[in-house]
This record gives C-alpha cells, sequence and structure tokens, in this order.
C-alpha cells in the first residue's frame, strides 16, 4: 500500500459532518414494517445522539464496537456513531451463528455489541459485553436498550465536529472458503479512491439513489454507502424480501450478488408462467418491472454469475456489470458501459495491474490501493507492508479470453491425484448438479485416491438412485478419465452456516464440507447401489 494512503486522514469523519444542516438528501427504510425516511441532517443528529451515549459509556478512539445485524438505519447509526467517537467497527454478519459472533467479538476485544438478535442478547451479556439493540423491526429484549430508545433518552449536547482519525476504522473478516475466517482491519482512504474511480467509469453521482439490501457488513457496500453520503446521494435501506416492493423508490443502482439475480429470475419466471406469456419479450418487460424504471447500473460480484442468466438480463435491456475483486485486494476486474462481456469479470482494473502465474495461472494482483490494512494477531492490528511492486496472491484460477478475465475458480478447487494429475473441480459439480438436479455438490478425493461425488438434496434425499446413477453415468461419459467420479453419496439436506460447512454469504468452505459430510457419508460405487466401505482421506 502506497505511504500516502497508509498515512492519509479517514475522509468519513468530514463525510458525517458534512451531512448536517442537508434536509434535501434522503434515507428511506422500514421500522416496524412501516415506510419511513429521514433527512441527512436528522440522520446526522441521531448520529451525535447515538455518539454521544457511547461515549457515556466509555467508547472512545480506538475502541473495538462489534455491529451485528442486518440492513436497517440503526446499523447505519451505529456504524457513523463509531466513527464520530473513533472507535473501530467490527461488522459481522447477521447470518452468523451467535457463538460464532461472539468468538469473533472477543478476539476483536470488543467492549459493546449492536445486534438485532434477540436471542444472542443472554450470550453476549454473559462474556460480559455492553449490548445495544438495534430495534428497527422488534421490541427490546427485557434489560436490554434499544437503539431508538436510546436516542429519545439524549438531550441535544451541542453541534461539534468530530475529531480527525487515522488508520484503520472497522475491522472485517475473509470469507473463510479455503481455511477458518481471519479478521484485518480496513482504512477508509482505498476504499473511497476506489469508489472515486467507479464514479468516473459509470458516471455515479449525487443524483443517483441507491438500494441496498445486501448485509452491510458486507465491505463493497459500505464503500458505496459512505461515498454516497459524501455525494449528497438518496438511499433505500431495503432486504431480498423488498427488492421488488422498494423499486417504487426507483433506484438507479443496485449492489447485488449472483444467489439474488437468479432469486429475481425464478420469481418472473414464476410470474411470466403463471400470466400464460412466457416468452423473451414477457420477461423483459417483467425484469424491467422488477428493476424499477429507473435503473442505470447493476453491480454483480462476490461469486460467478451464470452466463446464461447474464445474457438474458442484457437482453432484457438490464444495465448489469458483473464486477470482481476479493476484501483484501479490493477491486480487480471490471466489466464497464464500453467494455463488457458476459462469462467474464470485465477487463482488469485500469489504476493497477493484473496477471496469471504460468504455472497455476492463479490470478495475481498489483493495486496502489488494497482494502486491507493489517491482520488481527493477538487482539493487535499489525499492520500488513505492502511492496508497490509485487503482485499479491488471490488464490483464484482464471484466464484470458482476448483481454477480458475468467475467473475458473479457487485454487482449493483443484484435486491433485495420485498420478500428479490435477482435477478442477467445479466445471464437473456444475454439470453434476444440472444433470442430476442436486442443490449442490462437492468433489472430493477417497482414501483409494480416486474421487467420489456428494450430492446434497433440500428435499430429505427421496430420489430414484437408479436414475441418478444413469445421469452420473451420463456426465461421466463426457469427462476424461481421470476426472470421473467412482463412488457417489446422497446427503439429504443441504450444508448450512451453523455447521461451519457455508460461510455467512452462503459459500461452500471445501474442508468443512467434506470433513462434515464425507467422512460419515455411505458412499457407493458408481454403477452400483450396493453399499461400499469407502471414505475419504
Amino acid at each position: 500500500m502506497s505511504a500516502d494512503i497508509v498515512s492519509a486522514t479517514c475522509p468519513l469523519p468530514a463525510i458525517v459532518d458534512a451531512m448536517a444542516g442537508n434536509t434535501s438528501s434522503i434515507l428511506r427504510f422500514r421500522r416496524r414494517g412501516v415506510p419511513t425516511s429521514v433527512s441527512y441532517d436528522r440522520c446526522w443528529f441521531d448520529v451525535h445522539l447515538l455518539a454521544t451515549a457511547l461515549s457515556s459509556r466509555g467508547i472512545g478512539t480506538g475502541t473495538r464496537v462489534a455491529i451485528h445485524g442486518a440492513t436497517s438505519y440503526e446499523w447505519v447509526l451505529a456504524d457513523l456513531a463509531c466513527v464520530r467517537t473513533g472507535a473501530v467497527s467490527v461488522a459481522l454478519y447477521a447470518s452468523a451463528p451467535p457463538q460464532r459472533v461472539l468468538d469473533a467479538a472477543m478476539e476483536s476485544r470488543c467492549r459493546l455489541i449492536f445486534t438485532d438478535r434477540a436471542d444472542a442478547v443472554p450470550l453476549f451479556r454473559a462474556a460480559g459485553l455492553d449490548v445495544l439493540f438495534l430495534d428497527s423491526e422488534q421490541e427490546s429484549p427485557e434489560g436490554t436498550v434499544g437503539v431508538s430508545t436510546l436516542l429519545d433518552k439524549i438531550g441535544d449536547t451541542g453541534r461539534r465536529s468530530a475529531a480527525p482519525r487515522h488508520g484503520p476504522f472497522t475491522i472485517v473478516s475473509t470469507s473463510g472458503t479455503l481455511a477458518e475466517p481471519k479478521l484485518f482491519a480496513v482504512a477508509a482512504a482505498s476504499l473511497m479512491f476506489t469508489m472515486d474511480r467507479f464514479a468516473e467509469i459509470y458516471g455515479i453521482s449525487g443524483r443517483d439513489r441507491l438500494l441496498l439490501y445486501l448485509p452491510l457488513s458486507h465491505l463493497p457496500q459500505r464503500m458505496m454507502l459512505y461515498w454516497g453520503l459524501g455525494a449528497e446521494m438518496d438511499f433505500v435501506l431495503s432486504d431480498p424480501a423488498h427488492i421488488v416492493a422498494d423499486g417504487a423508490h426507483q433506484p438507479t443502482l443496485h449492489v447485488t450478488v449472483p444467489r439474488v439475480l437468479e432469486y429475481l429470475h425464478r420469481r418472473v419466471v414464476n410470474a411470466v408462467q403463471r400470466a400464460g406469456a412466457d416468452s423473451p419479450g414477457a420477461r423483459a418487460d417483467a425484469y424491467r418491472q422488477a428493476f424499477g424504471p429507473a435503473i442505470r447500473s447493476i453491480f454483480v460480484g462476490s461469486a460467478p454469475t451464470d452466463p446464461a442468466l447474464m445474457a438474458e438480463l442484457l437482453a432484457a435491456g438490464l444495465p448489469v456489470f458483473e464486477v470482481y475483486g476479493t476484501t483484501e485486494l479490493g477491486m480487480i476486474g471490471l466489466n464497464t458501459p464500453t467494455h463488457r462481456r458476459p462469462g467474464t469479470v470485465g477487463r482488469p482494473i485500469p489504476w493497477g495491474q493484473v496477471r496469471l502465474d504460468p504455472d497455476t495461472r492463479e490470478i495475481q494482483v498489483r493495486t496502489p490501493t488494497p482494502f486491507l490494512y493489517g491482520r488481527l494477531v493477538d487482539g493487535y492490528v499489525e499492520p500488513h507492508q505492502w511492496a508497490p511492486e509485487r503482485f499479491e496472491p488471490t488464490a483464484d484460477v482464471g484466464e484470458y479470453d482476448d483481454g477480458y478475465l475468467v475467473v475458473r475458480g479457487r485454487l482449493r478447487d483443484f484435486l491433485v491425484l495420485s498420478s500428479g494429475e490435477k482435477v478442477f473441480a467445479r466445471p464437473i459439480e456444475t454439470a453434476v448438479e444440472r444433470e442430476c438436479g442436486a442443490g449442490m455438490s462437492q468433489l472430493v478425493k477417497l482414501a483409494d485416491g480416486r474421487l467420489g461425488v456428494l450430492l446434497f438434496f433440500a428435499d430429505g434425499g427421496d430420489v430414484d438412485e437408479a436414475d441418478l446413477v444413469d445421469r452420473l453415468q451420463r456426465v461421466s461419459r463426457s469427462l476424461h478419465p481421470w476426472e470421473r467420479p467412482k463412488a457417489y453419496a446422497i446427503i439429504g439436506r443441504m450444508p448450512t452456516v451453523e455447521e461451519g460447512c457455508l460461510t455467512e454469504t452462503t459459500k461452500p468452505r471445501r474442508h468443512a464440507i467434506e470433513g462434515v459430510h464425507g467422512r460419515t457419508a455411505r458412499w457407493l460405487p458408481l454403477g452400483s447401489r450396493k453399499a461400499a466401505p469407502i471414505g475419504t482421506e
């Protein structure tokens, strides 16, 4: 990371201070199901009051404060109040099991936690954490103060500017797809630099209105939020269940992930089929209705988007841009209005360099503004020493297609056989899922060195095994001999976040799935329905 970014004054306090007096820019949200809106000026005042309350509870410069909850106005207040007090927020996914949240809060040495999980409050309080409830949709648990109640009890202590701050402002977590999640600190200057480049490339300005429905613990969501606040953009704070309904506010920008686009695809298909008018034109009309008439840019990332779905959305006239980055390194590849190709993550960022390792095809990046400031070790942030000339690893495998970057999967998706052959698991798994109708599958290396495939079914595993074997063999015949699974196992449910098999963003964790399901599965040789004592390595 360049020295000017490391030493830069954090831009966030000034952005928050500038909200005061702005009565024209609006944040819209639901409070206990009722549509509500506040001006920037009112939001600033609520942030000011909450910061005052935090200060009275001993929260100040450098104090760690966990925020655990779904996207809401109260989440924004908690985050911006940390900015004003100089506290370091620790952003934790609402979908994370409470014990995992507590472990992260304790590892980060938090003194206070905001949460919207009433069932988790006793656990957090028993661990000695001060708890404030994010009470946008429910009453606060008995004995716990809600944010809105707290604000009502605080008098105005006078308007004053936030103190300048340097270094990291928040702590976030790696995805945990390759190993156990790791906590690291982020400085805001890199985020704002990236958003300035986005504004130039996509024409984003204060005239836009952003629909936010992914968790605000997701760093790109907050990056868009902070920059938008500085640009005086209107916001709609929503959730996946209200995306279409909140389209009535005519958002111009969406930040989304493939699974949300797939949900909207299913909704559109079901709607046009019920109407008896399923056609490309009818689907295009339904898509445009779902996103609203004002939409200008839809950014999708975090995982690969199905190229067929992307092509369908583009054919409907939707401005969808698949982008690619990592939590540590920031943005890496962008599809843009002038350079867009479905099935790729676009061209490398114009402010950095991207190359492929000649042996492993790992994507490596040299960027002046990575997001990672330093890793959390024994409760302390150890600043990472970035060498400007060094290419950093991503653990992703890719290739170029006429200058466009294609992400093929993770390095962990390659299985090395005893023969020395490398098998890329993800394309095989995708083929198996489509042919067999499985909700998910995972290729594993068995104890005897052969390949097996775990098949997950959400319906309890009530499948016709003879038909399933026929389908698996059909896939097998399309593969190279060394790629062919020799055994299969049926799991009658999907893997879960709670058991550690999925990240909080529902990405598979291969090592955990193999440990939880692969080692205890009832493996059957492919071609026979008799149980066989086949285990994983």
